[in-house]
């Protein structure tokens, strides 16, 4: 089958645009690709993916509701305590880090600036290495933890 529709990007709605893209190049290592005005929208990516989180500035809304997430792929252990060693310097870290039971992953919640849980993780769908390669085996995202496995390093 030939595929011709795929998941492009988030509209994420912010009260203000330029202070969560900073969040976001800070913790997430995305970059601003495109800054548009009124309405005020930063799309940013992470330059390895085709895949864009759109800020809409927006003068009233609800975060989004406390299990749903924003979620984001680290490359080890590692790095998701050394961002949440920051977030939690900066009193933003909500949960973690933690070994979750399933899908076996390592985990850190944070708050972006209007409140969205924005969660970062290691191994939540297995040899994420493959993420940080742009041309890479699909087969290599399957989850190879079983549940209650401690973290390990590639």
């Amino acid at each position: 089958m030939n595929k011709q529709v795929t998941m492009s990007h988030i509209g994420l709605p912010v009260k203000n645009a330029e202070a969560s893209a900073k969040f976001y190049e800070k913790y997430v290592q995305m970059k601003v690709l495109k800054k548009r005005t009124n309405p005020t929208n930063i799309w940013m990516g992470d330059e390895v993916r085709p895949f864009l989180l759109a800020l809409l500035e927006e003068t009233e809304f609800n975060p989004l509701a406390p299990v749903t997430h924003l979620g984001f792929t680290c490359s080890s252990c590692t790095q998701v305590d050394r961002v949440a060693a920051m977030a939690k310097e900066e009193g933003i870290l909500m949960e973690g880090p933690a070994q979750e039971g399933w899908p076996g992953s390592y985990v850190a919640v944070l708050s972006d600036p209007d409140g969205h849980n924005v969660e970062i993780s290691y191994n939540q769908e297995g040899a994420y290495n493959a993420i940080f390669e742009p041309v890479c085996d699909l087969e290599q995202f399957s989850n190879t933890m079983e549940d209650g496995q401690e973290c390990w390093e590639t």
